[in-house]
């Protein structure tokens, strides 16, 4: 998927889901109020790497603006974060996992392309470790905390780390 394709399905649900939490009229002026301030962060991140430059702009970004437009507003920005990861954010990538389980050796092939996957990027410096129903992935430096703390929020990383958790927390270890 493109970039632009990935982040306008990240706005979108971000605008559903806080266009009925927050009603019409104040969802509305939050959510344009946060395209702004991503596209401020955007423009003042100081990333040389074209692919986590892509991921900033098409994962954190948006949830990150949203999180600091909410606090800034005076509304309870950990709370609606919290609820917009288990209603929205959490099912969806739960349900994308859960729904592979059937797949003989799921989750041995799952624990491989998540290995692959943060040995690869550079969006992580991690340690990654095997057991056979088990692993254990040290994370040392990470974009989703940088980009938030360079967003002046590193207290917002933690929406993505439970969302992840969420996501693989209880997929089958058979």
């Amino acid at each position: 998927m493109s970039v632009q394709r990935d982040e306008k399905k990240m706005w979108a649900a971000l605008d559903q889901f806080f266009l009925r939490v927050l009603g019409e009229k104040t969802g509305r002026a939050v959510m344009q109020e946060s395209r702004e301030q991503a596209a401020a962060f955007l423009a003042a991140a100081q990333e040389p790497s074209p692919s986590r430059l892509a991921v900033m702009q098409s994962t954190i970004l948006p949830r990150t603006a949203v999180y600091t437009v909410l606090k800034r507003r005076g509304l309870d920005a950990e709370k609606l974060m919290e609820k917009y990861i288990r209603e929205v954010q959490g099912p969806v990538m739960h349900d994308r996992y859960a729904g592979l389980e059937w797949i003989p050796h799921f989750f041995s092939i799952f624990r491989w392309a998540f290995r692959k996957k943060t040995a690869s990027s550079d969006a992580w410096d991690s340690t990654f470790t095997a057991e056979a129903d088990s692993f254990d992935l040290t994370i040392r430096k990470c974009l989703w905390h940088d980009t938030c703390a360079a967003c002046g929020c590193p207290e917002a990383c933690r929406f993505f780390c439970e969302c992840d958790n969420y996501s693989f927390g209880d997929l089958k270890k058979r």
